[in-house]
């Protein structure tokens, strides 16, 4: 990040947190909330802290561009660039909030994190400081996880003592520059924090505005991480951890067919909000006629599972778009943490070991609270890679629009699954072959200029 841009959120938003730090101070210092009431005004802040990038959507397969002038008349470079997997992503664009965005995130944990040392040491476990200081540290790790599974290489257990990782911040100080760790010093820094946070995080289920890390949400993130880098009986485990503690699913035969905005910020499945950045071309309830859900995409769901009408508004015959998700009202799309992603988690790592039995259960029970009551038929799995790819279109189909594809191709395809993605334009085909280094985002130039750091190849 830019030093002006963090020296202005620094004093901004980081100061803001209470009524008497919004005064302009003659000296203008830099004044950090020193109590877990103000800490934790700046933890619930999700304007601030806790989002993450939209690029991976960007890049994704969940839609399509119809038209070539629609695609050049993209609000950004951006977003024209990242849809045909152009070698710069950003066209010259400065101040990538992709980038900034969980580095801020990061700037105001390490703040938290660094006054609760200096001032108590280890927070008493139990209180409202060990509470906030442990979803700072959870949000330290959610960053810092964003950050590198898309400005590194896809996790190689063989190659992580060698492979750039990102740069890890832990000092809060606005000038400070540090260098790219590996990946393998990366995931330890992940992983230390997600297992700290747990021992002072202190409430177990999701609070009630699910706005703040819980266990729960550690363990889920725990459980997305390790599925992520294709370790599936760690997976399940944190999977397990989750699902023995908080099991519930939504009838979608409750859930308005109808309403642009189906869900509320505090459904049952969810275990903890979480959002993009913004973009035009991925927001939620685009009815600009030049984005839409991909053909393809629409076409794996059956007549009567209702999660095309739940999910999808048709503004033309065939052109669907996507409604508002669990992010309630906003338009960025949903990344946040929720039951029925755990549930898939566990389906797929129970097929991979063979329990093919337990996973038709819980496959047959998320199905049947997505279709159209009196109409589903229960499925069994007889065969391993049959089952391997009903799971896999079912995660497709439900976890739409959440940020997860992405992650979920370049996984996939390290195991061998050959996904090749293509988009046609002005009679051009662009294509994106598995291993391709464009999986990978540049970092930043402006980073690049300001911190000298290693930049990606592409």
């Amino acid at each position: 990040m830019e030093r002006a841009t963090i020296y202005l959120l620094a004093v901004i938003l980081l100061v803001s947190c209470n009524r008497d730090f919004l005064e302009e101070r003659p000296n203008s210092n830099i004044i950090v909330p020193s109590n877990e009431h103000d800490f934790q005004r700046l933890l619930d802040n999700f304007n601030t802290i806790g989002h993450t990038a939209a690029l991976p959507h960007l890049a994704g397969d969940e839609y399509f561009i119809p038209k070539e002038s629609d695609w050049l008349s993209s609000r950004t470079a951006v977003e024209r660039n990242s849809y045909v997997w152009d070698a710069d992503v950003y066209g010259g664009e400065g101040n990538i909030e992709d980038w900034n965005g969980p580095y801020r995130s990061i700037f105001y944990a390490n703040s938290i994190i660094a006054e609760i040392q200096g001032s108590q040491g280890s927070p008493a476990k139990g209180t409202l400081l060990a509470d906030t200081y442990g979803q700072a540290l959870f949000h330290r790790a959610k960053a810092n996880f964003d950050l590198l599974k898309n400005f590194s290489v896809p996790f190689d257990p063989n190659t992580q003592k060698t492979d750039l990782g990102i740069p890890l911040r832990t000092d809060p100080s606005i000038d400070h520059v540090q260098e790219r760790a590996t990946v393998e010093e990366c995931y330890g820094a992940i992983f230390r924090d997600l297992e700290e946070s747990l021992g002072y995080l202190v409430h177990q289920g999701p609070v009630a505005q699910r706005n703040r890390a819980t266990r729960l949400a550690a363990m889920a993130q725990l459980c997305r991480i390790y599925l992520y880098r294709g370790e599936y009986g760690k997976a399940e485990d944190f999977a397990d951890s989750v699902l023995n503690r908080y099991d519930r699913l939504m009838d979608y035969n409750t859930v308005s067919t109808s309403s642009n905005t189906p869900f509320s910020l505090t459904n049952d499945e969810l275990i903890m909000y979480g959002r993009t950045n913004s973009y035009n071309n991925s927001d939620q309830l685009n009815q600009k006629g030049t984005v839409f859900i991909d053909s393809n995409l629409i076409d794996l769901y059956d007549r009567d599972d209702l999660r095309l009408s739940v999910y999808f508004k048709e503004l033309g015959e065939g052109r669907y778009i996507m409604k508002r998700g669990y992010n309630g009202t906003g338009l960025s799309p949903f990344n946040g943490l929720a039951v029925d992603e755990i549930m898939l988690v566990k389906m797929e790592c129970l097929v991979r070991r063979g329990e093919l039995g337990a996973a038709a259960e819980l496959y047959n029970r998320l199905r049947s609270k997505r279709y159209r009551k009196g109409t589903y038929a229960p499925s069994s799995f007889t065969e391993k890679e049959a089952a391997l790819r009903s799971v896999l279109t079912e995660r497709r189909k439900e976890l739409v629009w959440r940020g997860l594809r992405w992650d979920d191709i370049k996984r996939l395809n390290r195991q061998g699954a050959g996904i090749v993605l293509t988009r046609s334009l002005g009679g051009k085909v662009y294509t994106l072959l598995p291993g391709s280094g464009r999986y990978v985002f540049n970092i930043p130039q402006d980073e690049i200029n300001r911190s000298g750091i290693t930049q990606n190849e592409r």
